[in-house]
């Protein structure tokens, strides 16, 4: 026999929706964080001047990522995996430079119990894994090793819908780690100036592609 569609009860989607509301702030010029520096600058420009509501689908797919945060965290703390052990979760970073400050957090510090050798551990959720570890992702643990004095780092990219992983081990270059800081220097400059920075990715062929999905598209052209 078949059964009768019932009327809908409790609508869970609108549910979520009201749990992961966020109120959208205006950044502070003058602080800046290791997450967005490894977007395209004019993009991070924008954040600042023009700040968008959050969009539901996407704090959705944060919402996400923060879990499979935790659960990586839970699998490095478990007494299953003792060879490993869990120094700090979230530890926050901070670096002063002469007119600004960089601030951010570390999602997993990790240290091998083998030699007793600090790691960075960075987790990215992922749609899919990627074949490589993306350049922007690369810069902001490049900027976390460089802040923390922690020389060696791990990318871990962890897919949404199986739980499979991929890492890449990624070591601290100084030379990069500089080049970094000069790009924070370019996004002060631009923003205390009023000046328009370089539309980077609609410059470069592998890049231009995000430009379609960017909430300032409109705002660049």
């Amino acid at each position: 026999m078949k059964e009768k569609e019932t009327k809908q009860i409790i609508d869970f989607d609108e549910l979520i929706n009201s749990h992961l509301t966020k109120k959208s702030y205006p950044k502070k010029i003058g602080r800046y964080y290791p997450s967005g520096i490894g977007d395209c600058l004019r993009k991070t420009w924008f954040t600042y001047l023009i700040p968008k509501e959050f969009d539901k689908d996407l704090l959705k797919i944060f919402q996400a990522g923060n879990m499979l945060h935790d659960f990586i965290t839970d699998v490095i703390k478990s007494e299953k995996n003792s060879d490993v052990q869990l120094l700090e979760h979230e530890m926050p970073v901070k670096v002063e430079r002469k007119d600004y400050t960089i601030a951010g957090r570390i999602d997993n510090l990790l240290s091998l119990k083998v030699d007793e050798k600090p790691i960075l551990i960075e987790v990215k959720s992922s749609r899919l894994l990627p074949k490589y570890p993306k350049s922007e992702h690369i810069m902001q643990l490049q900027f976390y090793m460089y802040a923390t004095k922690v020389w060696d780092g791990v990318l871990v990219y962890i897919q949404r819908d199986n739980l499979q992983t991929k890492t890449f081990h990624i070591r601290c270059r100084k030379q990069r780690a500089k080049q970094i800081l000069e790009r924070f220097d370019k996004l002060h400059y631009f923003l205390t100036n009023n000046k328009f920075p370089r539309p980077e990715y609609k410059l470069r062929k592998d890049k231009r592609i995000l430009c379609n999905y960017c909430p300032y598209k409109n705002k660049c052209e």
